[in-house]
């Protein structure tokens, strides 16, 4: 038998030693032994996921979760307040039955002074209410004519001797602005002693108020008509005199002479209590 060349012997014998070499070493790593290994064997531990949808996480993992504005321990407030309980329709109708209450129903007042005037006396109604007057603690101005003054010469007296006073409303109640400059003189001289005048119907002008001043007396109108002079009713009477518009400082024009008066004498009582349970006090006009 013919030996084997030296280097052929070298090379099997290097050949023998990779093989065994391998070997060994795939026994010590099995997971990359072998190719095509299990999916499960070559994974690695936090596998990388391939589904986008796989990418969201979880409230309180990873990047952070926008949160409700209201605290989870702390109620939301309700946006119902008392006054959207009611629909527009409903809030509006109301609001209008409110007003109108309220333009019924007289202002809540504190108080002050209401001037009564009296015009056209005087007359057979005229000593009613001076008692009136006199029983309520009140006074009141009368604007009287100089004709009806002959008539009743004792009541100016007594008017002024209960506190009340007497204005000028000329001599027989003509509408001063159709007369002449010296007509209306003369019925301011011809009328009754005083300091104020009252010119019937209200009927005033420049002309007339520049003689007022130079007969040395104030011009003196009215802010509330009674209309009392058209006999409307003794509750109307009292309405009017006693009504919203009503306040402090207000001078409400009532009659005492010129037709019957009864009507007036009637609501007379009921005006003043009504004012004064108000918390007014009835007065005559100052400087009068």
């Amino acid at each position: 038998m013919s030996r084997l060349p030296t280097p052929f012997v070298g090379l099997v014998l290097a050949v023998l030693v990779l093989v065994f070499g391998n070997a060994a070493a795939g026994d010590d790593n099995p997971t990359t032994a072998v190719a095509g290994a299990s999916p499960s064997a070559v994974a690695p531990a936090h596998p990388r996921p391939t589904n986008p949808s796989a990418t969201a996480q979880p409230p309180g993992a990873g990047a952070p979760v926008r949160k409700p504005r209201s605290r989870p321990n702390k109620p939301a407030k309700s946006r119902l307040t008392q006054r959207s309980q009611f629909r527009p329709s409903d809030k509006t109708a109301a609001e209008k039955s409110r007003s109108q209450q309220n333009a019924d129903r007289p202002p809540a007042d504190h108080g002050g002074t209401v001037y009564l005037t009296f015009d056209d006396g005087p007359s057979p109604y005229t000593p009613a209410i001076l008692n009136i007057l006199r029983a309520t603690h009140s006074t009141a101005t009368f604007f009287e004519l100089g004709f009806r003054q002959a008539n009743y010469p004792a009541t100016p007296g007594r008017v002024r001797a209960e506190g009340s006073s007497v204005g000028n409303h000329t001599y027989n109640h003509p509408d001063l602005t159709a007369l002449t400059p010296g007509q209306i003189r003369w019925q301011l001289s011809h009328g009754p002693r005083g300091r104020c005048m009252r010119p019937p119907f209200g009927a005033t002008n420049p002309a007339v108020r520049r003689i007022v001043a130079q007969q040395g007396l104030r011009e003196v109108l009215w802010s509330i008509d009674t209309l009392d002079w058209s006999r409307p009713g003794t509750a109307k009477i009292v309405k009017a005199a006693t009504g919203p518009t009503v306040r402090a400082g207000s001078t409400v024009l009532l009659h005492d002479g010129g037709g019957d008066r009864s009507q007036t004498v009637a609501a007379l009582p009921q005006i003043i209590r009504t004012l004064q349970q108000r918390g007014y006090v009835i007065r005559r006009i100052p400087g009068c």
